[in-house]
């Protein structure tokens, strides 16, 4: 455990014997001063962003045991993660630009290291790449009505189109399928497109632990690098 004057200790602690760890600061004042308030706030945001994306991949995986690879719920369920995702980084990206802005600005930046040229390539794309953009813009957090009437003209063209469907009476297990379908339609976008879209979102979903590396990286240059606490009980 170090200490950096005035009470200020920053510990990595595992309790009892279990794999459950945390990583503490002791006068929180203190810390946010020699850190700056700007800097830890942007950190915040990107805690924030990071931490919501972590949860959606655990409501997959919940939603999968639940309810099983082919059902309607589960297939609901991952769209509607899917596209909460690509709302996320896109918010993501807006307050990663914030953060390098502010451990620039505070002599702690290190674009070269290896976590800030994954999170640079992150916020390029998400906040930089119109083809990103849009897709958040009319089929992620905002749902276009134009894109949606463009879908629902392409489906004339097929006879029989679902509008909803379920597996009993419960609406958990129920999916309202026409919004879906038209959404999907009007997109207008070739698949080879959406599928490296797809992938790209996929991998950009675990941007969580670089996040983590970053700020671990802002301690260090600030000259606050992490002692090990003992085990609690």
């Amino acid at each position: 455990m170090r200490d950096f004057g005035s009470n200020l200790e920053i510990t990595l602690g595992q309790e009892n014997d279990f794999e459950r760890w945390r990583l503490e600061v002791h006068d929180f004042k203190a810390f946010r001063h020699k850190l700056g308030a700007d800097v830890l706030r942007a950190f915040c945001c990107c805690f924030v962003h990071a931490d919501r994306l972590t949860s959606l991949i655990s409501l997959a995986y919940i939603s999968l045991q639940y309810h099983g690879h082919e059902s309607i719920a589960f297939k609901r369920n991952l769209q509607t993660i899917v596209w909460l995702t690509v709302g996320i980084l896109r918010e993501l990206a807006i307050s990663i630009r914030d953060l390098r802005s502010a451990l620039a600005k505070r002599g702690l930046l290190n674009p070269n290291s290896a976590p800030w040229i994954k999170l640079r390539e992150v916020e390029d794309r998400w906040e930089d790449d119109p083809f990103y953009r849009e897709m958040r813009n009319t089929v992620a957090f905002h749902v276009d009505p134009d894109v949606v009437e463009k879908g629902l003209t392409a489906l004339e063209g097929q006879r029989d189109v679902v509008v909803c469907e379920g597996e009993g009476p419960n609406q958990d297990s129920s999916s309202l399928r026409l919004g879906l379908e038209a959404l999907s339609m009007g997109f207008e976008k070739n698949l080879s497109d959406l599928q490296k879209f797809m992938a790209r979102v996929g991998e950009d979903h675990g941007i969580g632990r670089t996040i983590q590396e970053a700020f671990v990286l802002a301690l260090e240059s600030s000259g606050m690098p992490i002692g090990q606490a003992g085990k609690r009980a």
